[in-house]
C-alpha cells in the first residue's frame, strides 16, 4: 500500500524513532508526508479492548498544529517532549468532538500554554461531562486555522453529535476522525452520543464537500482513500435497515 512505502522513506529522513525508544509512554508518531504526521495512542476499553486511536499533526516550518489529543495526559507530554526535540512549537489543539480520545489531556496542551481548540458544540458537552475546557471556541460549521491550511467542517451527527471532520488542502487528506469508519470494519461502533439516523446524511455532506480527498483518516483503525466515506455511509444505512 502507498502509505507504507511512503512512510518508510520518509521516516529515514526525519525518523522519530529514537525518541520513542527511550519513552514509556504507549504513544506512537509516524510520518504521513515531510509535513505530517500521524499520532496513534492506545487505551483499553471495557467491552471494546485496547483501542487505538488516530490524530494528526501538521508541520509548518517550526510551527505545528495537532488534530485531536493522544488518550493519556502522559501520551500528551511525550508529544510536548517530541516536539520540543524537533524545534517545534505547537500553535493549538483542535479537538473533533468531545470524548477523551479528541480532548481527554486538553489540560496538558493548557497548562503548556498551547490554545486548544473546539465548536461550541464540543464545549458545550465537555462542560456538561465535567471534562477539561478548550481555551478558545468557534461557532458555525465551517472555520480554518493555522494559516487557511487547517479546514474544519461539521457535517452533521453521526458517532457524536458534535464531530467535526479536517481537511488539510495542501495534502488533499481529510481527517474523517470518529464520523468515519476503517475498510476492515463492518459495525458502526458506539454511536451512543450521536445519531445512526442522521449519520448517512452527514457523510453525504463531506463526500459533496471535499471531492478532491486522496487521503482519508479514521478516527481509529487503517487509513484509506475516498472509498473509506462511502464504506462508512453503507455501514450507516445497512446499519438503520437492520433496526
Amino acid at each position: 500500500m502507498f502509505f507504507r512505502s511512503a512512510v518508510g522513506a520518509i521516516a529515514v529522513l526525519v525518523s522519530p524513532q529514537a525518541f520513542f525508544a527511550a519513552s514509556a509512554t504507549a504513544l506512537e508518531i509516524t510520518p504521513l508526508s515531510e509535513n505530517l504526521y500521524l499520532h496513534q495512542s492506545e487505551k483499553t476499553i471495557e467491552g471494546w479492548g485496547k483501542v487505538s486511536a488516530n490524530g494528526l499533526i501538521l508541520v509548518d516550518g517550526k510551527e505545528a498544529f495537532v488534530v485531536d489529543t493522544p488518550w493519556s495526559d502522559a501520551d500528551a507530554e511525550t508529544m510536548l517532549e517530541w516536539a520540543n526535540a524537533q524545534g517545534l512549537i505547537i500553535k493549538g489543539v483542535l479537538a473533533t468532538h468531545w470524548h477523551e480520545d479528541r480532548a481527554g489531556s486538553f489540560g496538558v496542551y493548557e497548562k503548556a500554554g498551547i490554545p486548544t481548540l473546539s465548536s461550541e458544540a464540543t464545549q458545550a458537552m465537555l462542560q456538561q461531562h465535567q471534562k477539561t475546557l478548550a481555551t478558545q471556541t468557534f461557532s458555525g460549521d465551517e472555520i480554518q486555522y493555522f494559516g487557511n491550511k487547517v479546514e474544519v467542517f461539521y457535517p452533521g451527527s453521526g458517532h457524536a453529535n458534535d464531530n467535526l471532520v479536517v481537511y488539510l488542502p495542501d495534502e488533499k487528506l481529510l481527517f474523517g476522525g470518529c464520523l468515519v469508519r476503517e475498510a476492515s470494519t463492518q459495525s458502526m461502533g458506539f454511536y451512543g452520543d450521536g445519531s445512526l439516523q442522521a449519520w448517512p446524511e452527514s457523510m453525504s455532506r463531506v463526500i459533496a464537500k471535499f471531492p478532491e480527498v486522496n487521503t482519508v483518516v479514521p478516527g481509529h483503525g487503517a487509513l484509506g482513500d475516498k472509498r473509506l466515506l462511502e464504506h462508512t455511509k453503507v455501514l450507516a444505512e445497512a446499519a438503520l435497515k437492520a433496526q
